[in-house]
């Protein structure tokens, strides 16, 4: 039981919106509101003399936008960020990534009015958001990049496909500066095509996809039905369609509504599983619940590599903790790590 509130900060250019926000925040009895900013100038004379766990953000703000508020914020004291944001308009994507470069952990969408369609939804997952980030320590989460000359150096070792036929990535809370890390650390010549699933809110997946492409030495790009998979390239599952892989690297999107989560890291887990057996490399990152763990133990029973990132180096230990607590993880590797195993795995089998 929780004897003391996470203590939140709101910062926010519409005062409905605030109040709205604080609304949310507030029903939850382990959260309280401590301040509420319209504006990042405001937020930052606030964080002279205030010490909040969490900080929500909105992008779109005159003055010093939720970006810039965020950089500084991290910079001179660092402290959980949260972005909320308007909506999926290409500038509200595009910042919203810029704040994540920054350093925040998670973006999600702002509720509108109260009355509106998957008002609750949203409600509980700005709640949730909240509770979970608010354990985050800051300052030991900032992974070491493998160098370029590592890189070249791996890259040139490459003698071909091997045994390997794919590689699978599943991540949830924190995973978009982790799959960043690890393909900005994978060669351009990576001999197998890489599947990922990122849990993130619709119309915000082409931005995750153009965000990945300013470092990733594989072309990434949101997967197609039918398409045939390309050694060398990512692909990122679409707003609210299932990625599976089908025999030959076939995608196949599954876009009927169902229960749970959409997409989801147990469906891809569990085609690789069934196409791949042996012949592919599982990777369960940072994220809260326990999507793909039990399809990771399934793979592991085909005969595959299942690596889990390690709680060091993790924004949330949950998914690849079940995975390991099931028993379903050859491998735990710092994040760092991950990169540099995918291809030594693959230059040795």
């Amino acid at each position: 039981m929780v004897t003391k509130p996470y203590k939140v900060m709101i910062v926010e250019d519409s005062a409905y919106s605030r109040e709205l926000l604080r609304s949310i925040i507030e029903s939850d009895p382990e959260l309280k509101v401590i301040a509420m900013a319209e504006n990042g100038e405001h937020a930052l004379n606030l964080l002279e003399n205030i010490q909040p766990d969490v900080i929500t953000m909105d992008v779109n703000m005159p003055g010093i936008d939720g970006f810039e508020t965020t950089r500084r914020i991290m910079v001179k004291k660092p402290i959980p960020v949260v972005i909320i944001s308007a909506g999926c308009s290409p500038q509200n994507v595009h910042d919203s990534f810029r704040a994540m470069d920054a350093g925040a952990l998670a973006i999600l969408v702002k509720p509108i009015r109260s009355n509106e369609i998957y008002f609750h939804q949203k409600a509980l997952e700005i709640i949730n958001t909240i509770k979970v980030t608010a354990e985050v320590k800051l300052i030991t989460r900032r992974p070491k990049a493998t160098s370029p000359k590592e890189i070249e150096e791996e890259s040139l070792k490459l003698k071909g496909i091997g045994i390997f036929e794919a590689v699978a990535i599943g991540a949830s809370l924190g995973g978009p500066p982790a799959i960043e890390a690890i393909l900005s650390n994978l060669p351009k010549n990576f001999p197998v095509p890489v599947f990922i699933v990122q849990h993130i809110v619709p119309g915000f997946s082409k931005g995750l996809v153009d965000w990945l492409n300013r470092t990733s030495r594989l072309p990434v790009s949101l997967g197609q039905d039918k398409e045939h998979a390309l050694p060398g390239h990512a692909y990122l599952a679409p707003d609210l369609a299932h990625m599976e892989v089908k025999p030959g690297n076939i995608i196949s999107l599954v876009t009927e509504k169902t229960t749970g989560l959409q997409p989801s890291v147990s469906r891809l887990f569990f085609s690789m599983a069934n196409t791949h057996g042996p012949n592919c490399v599982g990777v369960l990152l940072t994220g809260m619940g326990r999507d793909g763990a039990a399809e990771m133990l399934l793979m592991r029973h085909r005969g595959a590599v299942t690596i889990a990132q390690d709680e060091g180096s993790c924004i949330v230990y949950g998914m690849p903790k079940e995975a390991v607590e099931l028993g379903a993880v050859s491998k735990v590797l710092p994040l760092p790590q991950i990169a540099p195993t995918l291809v030594q795995l693959i230059d040795r089998l």
